[in-house]
């Protein structure tokens, strides 16, 4: 009988050549030379591109970030001051006009499309249950009625789905490699109740994506041309993968690719609160929202499909440690009461009793200055507001033949804020 099943189940996976479980095999290094592959929706650049100034940093950094750089998996960095263009690196065979994939960056685009389809009264309230816009949730159970769009952008919904990138079987390779994306998404059940948890999860931003079609009656890839793309004079070819033929629904969780200089722009979207060259494109308030370190803390660091910048400072000195603490209002993870009490040791290979005489550390973290969008093998675009800085960086952090060097990207981020 047990060889029976496993003859049954190698037929089976024989019949399904085509599903997303070999593709998500055949592409589970995520190559970039791959990535004209995948079936997209292709957008062409502006007439009229936007382009940053040229200017330098010191040599002393440039040679320090390009020791950093060179030979490893990054692909491309750029670093921009008061829209100069400061640093400018490309590995390999990578140049300005190649198309780089977003991953989870585009989480942060999809959640500005819900703000701008706010603004437009298209979306009535981030209270709204997400019922109101996808009512055949409400059909499968009524405890969706208690799930908001708040709910839903901070990652607080509820919504059971597996994150799992490295298991083919996992809910997200399931969108991620899948047909008819927006058919499972609307297969989903409730795992517990909303705003108890913060849980990363690609379904939240798959529903996301939804909620801006239904509610603008706008294909997603329509709706970013005519609000980002245009506005923002992409100045390169770009593309999103979209699911298959048929539907050719974008996978809005992941899957834009587009050039450095491109991804810059959004970050200089964000840092100048939404306003584009004196047009107002993203609401204000919206872009204060994710700024606000209050909001910030009060949902764990990801506030609107945004993510904080963080950092962890150590004292030896206990006493230092509680004046830090107390007068630093972007601390997190600490309790003030017993907050001399928190011990953080790196020895974890010794027994906790033959520790308690040694040198004790204590580590605090808290949030730094500005936000960033992430994406899943190191994207990233920084938003430093009081530098008025933006940093993309785009890699492949599985490729192991080209491995992060000297301390990788927290060496390049310290660089950076003693430089800047």
């Amino acid at each position: 009988m047990k060889y029976i099943k496993i003859i049954l189940l190698f037929i089976s996976l024989g019949s399904l050549s085509s599903c997303y479980f070999f593709k998500a095999m055949k592409y589970k290094k995520y190559p970039l030379e791959k990535l004209d592959e995948f079936a997209s929706v292709r957008f062409q650049p502006s007439e009229q591109p936007f382009r940053f100034k040229q200017s330098s940093v010191s040599p002393a950094l440039k040679n320090e970030l390009d020791s950093l750089l060179l030979g490893s998996n990054r692909y491309a960095m750029l670093v921009i001051q008061n829209d100069s263009i400061l640093y400018e690196f490309y590995n390999h065979k990578i140049a300005d006009t190649t198309l780089l994939p977003s991953f989870s960056v585009a989480k942060s685009y999809v959640s500005t499309m819900i703000a701008m389809a706010l603004e437009e009264g298209k979306i009535k309230s981030l209270n709204d249950p997400i019922t109101n816009y996808l009512p055949e949730l409400l059909k499968r159970d009524s405890r969706f009625s208690n799930i908001t769009i708040q709910h839903v952008l901070d990652m607080r919904s509820g919504i059971k789905s597996s994150e799992n990138y490295f298991n083919p079987m996992s809910d997200v390779l399931r969108l991620g490699f899948g047909k008819n994306v927006n058919g499972k998404s609307l297969r989903i059940s409730i795992e517990k109740e909303p705003n108890q948890f913060f849980e990363y999860k690609s379904i939240n931003t798959q529903l996301l994506g939804m909620i801006v079609e239904r509610s603008t009656g706008m294909k997603l890839q329509d709706y970013f041309v005519e609000k980002i793309q245009k506005p923002l004079q992409f100045e390169h070819p770009s593309t999103w993968i979209y699911d298959d033929a048929k539907h050719k629904t974008l996978r809005a969780f992941c899957c834009m690719n587009l050039s450095a200089r491109d991804y810059a722009k959004f970050g200089r979207l964000i840092l100048n609160k939404g306003n584009w060259q004196g047009k107002q494109i993203v609401n204000e308030k919206w872009v204060e929202t994710i700024l606000s370190l209050e909001n910030r803390k009060a949902t764990d660091g990801y506030k609107n499909q945004w993510w904080s910048n963080e950092s962890l400072k150590e004292f030896k000195d206990s006493i230092a440690m509680q004046k830090f603490v107390l007068n630093n209002p972007a601390v997190y993870d600490i309790d003030k009461i017993s907050m001399a009490n928190v011990l953080i040791n790196y020895k974890f290979s010794k027994p906790y009793d033959k520790i308690e005489n040694e040198k004790k550390s204590w580590l605090v973290s808290y949030y730094k200055d500005g936000i960033h969008a992430q994406g899943l093998i190191g994207q990233y675009i920084y938003i430093f507001p009081k530098k008025n800085s933006i940093v993309v960086i785009l890699s492949n952090t599985l490729n192991q033949d080209l491995p992060l060097k000297k301390g990788g990207l927290g060496r390049i981020e310290k660089l950076l804020e003693s430089e800047l």
